[in-house]
């Protein structure tokens, strides 16, 4: 080859590589295999959106299912006795990375595995609860999404009784076993009390116990609901809708995607945009990256929802200074 021919060739080289597409030049060169132990599989309404943007995120990154991306999943579904089985289950599996959306699913995993790298997505108070030693610097196998939601309460409580001033019964449907949730629980209680409303707890860590739950709940006469989105509660918000809807009682929680399913509102971090940030560690972890080295992640990208057919229903009209702060108003 001459010196003008190479010459030639080595710019038709150089000018496909600047033209070629970003995602085709970064594509992962083998077949990764994830796991994941979460509340509620792609299949369900109430996860469908969140696991779509993480698997879009993931695509995004040149990793997808069917071509180089093995997802061996397990999904809770209310069991909560199978975290540990399930954990067990997807360590022999010999998968690179497992995520989990719960406490009990780091729990789990922590009794299974303490070198298969685990991305929460997300979970609430991850250094209290003795995950890991910093946001900053996690130190052992787990990093992903910190959801805030124990720092969530005051907002919430403001929202109430902006709607309900006379509020005096704030019942809250939670999950003793759940870290997150328990202290998320303890931390409702402080502002409750200084305004004098009785939180009336509504302990719940299998779906049996829903029911009882809830005839306490009316027992005590509750006048608001907050519904914590464990794995033992979230399967049973068609339950939780129809008894609300039933006895005129309010609801809220920290996720948006209960309030689009009839709850009368959430304020609380974008789950689509978590399940983003977590695709983001797979993808790092499966490049080579350690769990130790990447710094916990806490959203902050806050959503107020508003289900004005649920008002409608309780027959109840949603104050305008509230309805201004609606980053989307169910109609």
């Amino acid at each position: 080859m001459g010196l003008s021919q190479r010459r030639r060739f080595l710019i038709a080289a150089s000018t496909a590589v600047v033209a070629a597409p970003f995602g085709l030049r970064a594509q992962p060169p083998r077949v990764a295999r994830i796991g994941v132990l979460c509340t509620l599989p792609p299949s369900n309404p109430i996860g469908a959106p969140a696991w779509k943007a993480f698997y879009a995120e993931l695509k995004a990154r040149g990793w997808e299912q069917g071509r180089n991306l093995v997802v061996e999943g397990r999904y809770i579904e209310g069991h909560t006795e199978k975290y540990p089985i399930f954990a067990s289950e997807l360590v022999s599996a010999g998968v690179e990375v497992i995520v989990t959306d719960q406490s009990q699913g780091v729990d789990a995993l922590r009794k299974a595995t303490r070198t298969i790298p685990i991305v929460m997505s997300p979970v609430a108070a991850p250094v209290k609860a003795g995950y890991v030693a910093s946001l900053a610097h996690p130190g052992g196998n787990i990093t992903g999404v910190s959801n805030q939601a124990n720092d969530l309460s005051d907002k919430l409580l403001e929202l109430r009784l902006s709607i309900k001033p006379d509020l005096k019964k704030l019942g809250v449907l939670w999950s003793p076993n759940n870290a997150g949730s328990a202290l998320g629980f303890k931390a409702g209680q402080v502002g409750v009390r200084t305004h004098g409303i009785e939180q009336v707890s509504l302990p719940v860590d299998a779906p049996a116990e829903l029911g009882p739950a809830l005839a306490k709940a009316q027992r005590e006469g509750v006048e608001w609901l907050s519904v914590h989105p464990t794995a033992a509660i979230a399967p049973g918000l068609p339950q939780i809708l129809a008894w609300a809807t039933e006895r005129h009682v309010m609801t809220d929680s920290i996720v948006s995607s209960f309030t689009r399913r009839g709850l009368l509102l959430s304020y609380g971090t974008d789950y689509n945009d978590i399940w983003r940030i977590s695709a983001t560690f797979v993808d790092r972890i499966l490049r080579g990256a350690k769990p130790a080295d990447l710094p916990v992640e806490q959203p902050t990208k806050f959503e107020l929802i508003i289900n004005l057919k649920t008002a409608e229903a309780l027959s109840i009209t949603i104050p305008q200074s509230v309805l201004q702060q609606a980053d989307e108003i169910i109609q």
